[in-house]
């Protein structure tokens, strides 16, 4: 019998972001899956976790947003990986080993902080922000539907409905904070991930020097549109700087804020050429203002299908490529790509229900597909801070207890040396400031004591 042609060519085809190849257009989205320790770093489960989505064929995992500073690990929502110190260095590479094992690139997402949406264990404590005075608040018409009524019908989360209140970060803050978190960049080089995203979409800390509804500053990071837009450039600068020419780059934001007085999709557009112009490698698109709009950070089926809109309206704008969420159908995502409304699609709950989604495509069995049915239990349990559990793949949350995620030996198509050192371009970031590179003594200044030779 003649084998069936598979009608997924756009979404199987091969595509470059920098110096890095995926294999095809389905990757895994960020999600913040609460599967670190309390102390950010990386869990048994959590590896299984990727090791499951890597195994089931995503040709790149992105992770959920890693806290870049030492400052921004304060003041989380839930658990969130670190990366601001040596320490965390080796769990990460435990990680990325994972990854590569099962043959897919892995991306480390990043953020500068949660800035007015963080938490801190003291909630008297004022957080860090762009804004004083400027807690959040929710309202449950802004959630997506399951969370609405869940928050209607149990009392114990409703805390979470309204923020701690804020400080105003200074300006020399700012400044240790994004070269702290430049440094934390390197450190992921080092950890052997082949890409970094900076999380900028969602009301973290970038959106919110963006947007004017969060930031009511009256010096260089705020006012006109060209100071908001000010520390997400610095900031872009600073990482393509740092990390080199050895991994890619990409920038993810919300393509609008859908709140009047909000960014609106224009304004977006012009920050993502800013980006481009800086040097990123793509650019992922979320869309929403942040927890005030959670209905479009995590979108139901009928709030998402614009998100290809989006997408074509970014392409035209830029010559890198554009990636978007939430595009479930993969017919529809390949007719959408051949279309040029955007390049790759990142999915998220699709992968909690089915992690073999992309193997099925690839196999051209798309019947096999178990569909996100879109209850958020996932989300509500991630929202409690005990990890997601769906009521339609027993596995997840347990997949550490499945020995197919484990590794073995080093395998052939892994690389020893992480791909972002073998460029041997990433600069020492605390050399002294009138020195055009660190500077390296060549002889020792002791005489040589034998015995022996030197």
């Amino acid at each position: 019998m003649a084998k069936k042609e598979n009608p997924f060519k756009n979404l199987l085809k091969p595509i470059k972001i920098g110096p890095v190849e995926l294999k095809h257009r389905m990757v895994l989205a960020p999600m913040n899956e609460t599967l670190s320790g309390h102390d950010g770093q990386v869990t048994e489960q959590l590896i299984a976790y990727y090791a499951a989505r890597a195994k089931g064929g995503a040709s790149m995992i992105i992770t959920g947003a890693i806290m870049g500073t030492e400052l921004a690990s304060r003041y989380v929502w839930g658990r969130n990986l670190y990366c601001f110190h040596q320490g965390h260095v080796v769990g990460l590479k435990m990680l990325t080993d994972h990854i590569h094992y099962f043959g897919s690139q892995a991306c480390a997402q990043i953020t500068i902080g949660f800035g007015r949406q963080g938490h801190s264990r003291d909630h008297n404590e004022l957080v860090p922000a762009p804004t004083a005075g400027l807690p959040y608040e929710l309202a449950l018409e802004k959630l997506p539907k399951p969370i609405e009524v869940s928050m209607r019908n149990i009392e114990h989360p409703r805390w979470f409905l309204v923020g701690q209140m804020t400080r105003e970060m200074t300006i020399d803050e700012i400044h240790r904070e994004q070269k702290e978190f430049a440094r934390s960049c390197q450190l992921l080089v080092l950890a052997g991930f082949d890409a970094i995203e900076i999380h900028a979409p969602h009301g973290y800390l970038e959106h919110q020097f963006l947007s004017p509804l969060t930031n009511k500053r009256t010096d260089m990071y705020g006012g006109e549109w060209r100071n908001r837009k000010r520390f997400l450039n610095e900031v872009t600068e600073q990482v393509r700087y740092a990390v080199g020419s050895g991994v890619a780059l990409g920038v993810r934001i919300s393509a609008e804020e859908h709140m009047e007085g909000g960014l609106t999709r224009e304004e977006m557009i012009d920050v993502a050429k800013d980006l481009e112009a800086r040097g990123i490698d793509y650019l992922s698109l979320s869309d929403g203002g942040g927890y005030e709009e959670g209905g479009h950070l995590v979108p139901d089926k009928d709030r998402a299908e614009h998100i290809p809109e989006h997408g074509r309206d970014f392409k035209k704008a830029l010559k890198i490529p554009v990636m978007v969420a939430s595009q479930h159908d993969p017919f529809k995502a390949d007719k959408d790509i051949g279309e040029g409304m955007f390049d790759i699609s990142a999915l998220g709950r699709q992968l909690f229900i089915d992690p073999e989604y992309p193997n099925k495509i690839a196999e051209n069995r798309p019947e096999d597909i178990k569909m996100c049915r879109y209850c958020d239990t996932c989300l509500s349990l991630c929202l409690a801070g005990v990890g997601p559990a769906c009521p339609h793949n027993p596995e997840l949350g347990r997949e550490y207890a499945n020995p197919e995620y484990k590794i073995g030996p080093r395998a052939e198509h892994e690389s020893i040396i992480p791909r972002g050192m073998l460029s041997g371009d990433m600069p020492c970031l605390d050399r002294p400031w009138w020195k055009p590179e660190f500077p390296v003594i060549e002889k020792c200044w002791r005489p040589f004591r034998g015995p022996g030779r030197r």
